[in-house]
């Protein structure tokens, strides 16, 4: 009886080394399976493990490179909003040309406003020239100069345009609106030219004769609105 206990107690031990051994197989294969799984990376979920991380902590990409947001607000920003120098510039001179037209009382002559491509000033045609004239008026000088010399402070391109209602123009000097519309935009030019000295390769002159209306010719408050000279000071990257 004892033999044959001894036999039955040896062949437990046996089979507890076996479950001991088939757990730690187990247990290795495992690991092997999790490393595995770590080694193949989804390149989909990556990107947007990626993306959500960007997000999370206040744009860090990949590279340790950090994203400035206010990077995609400068296209919306307003100049005086922009930071850059030639934004700067631009809006010392709006304002300094706002508070001239001001002191000059002209409010309802000129009108001064930023474009997409620099800043834009307007003038009545009435405050430059007499009717069917290219010729400016002695009041229009003061203005004129005064605005002239503020646009000496900076080195922007400046193109002056000319503009006319569609009432047919046809005299020995002006067959045409383009004509007449041309002349003005030169002598503001000269004008320019002549009372602050500013480079001639920065002033252009164009005459759009009638075919750039803002208002409606069918009344006489729209065609006084589209007979009008635009001094334009372009930004660089209108230039």
């Amino acid at each position: 009886m004892r033999r044959r206990r001894r036999h039955e107690e040896s062949s437990k031990g046996q089979q507890n080394w076996l479950l001991t051994y088939s757990d730690v197989i187990t247990l290795v294969l495992c690991m092997f399976v999790m490393l595995y799984s770590f080694s193949t990376i989804d390149a989909q979920k990556f990107e947007q493990l990626v993306q959500s991380l960007n997000q999370s902590f206040s744009g860090v990409l990949d590279g340790g490179k950090i994203v400035d947001p206010a990077d995609d607000l400068d296209n919306l920003l307003p100049p005086d909003a922009e930071g850059d120098e030639e934004e700067d510039e631009l809006r010392d001179v709006f304002e300094e040309i706002e508070e001239l037209v001001k002191q000059h009382g002209l409010e309802e002559e000129v009108a001064i406003g930023y474009t997409p491509i620099g800043i834009e000033i307007t003038f009545d045609n009435a405050t430059l020239f007499d009717s069917g004239s290219a010729e400016l008026r002695e009041e229009s000088y003061d203005v004129l100069e005064n605005i002239g010399e503020i646009l000496s402070e900076v080195d922007n391109l400046i193109t002056v345009e000319g503009h006319t209602d569609d009432v047919p123009m046809n005299s020995a000097q002006f067959p045409s609106n383009w004509e007449l519309s041309s002349s003005r935009a030169i002598s503001v030019v000269r004008y320019l030219k002549q009372t602050n000295d500013i480079k001639p390769h920065r002033l252009s002159a164009t005459g759009y004769g009638e075919y750039n209306p803002i208002a409606t010719n069918e009344t006489e408050r729209g065609r006084q609105k589209n007979r009008r000279v635009n001094v334009v000071i372009l930004k660089s990257e209108a230039q």
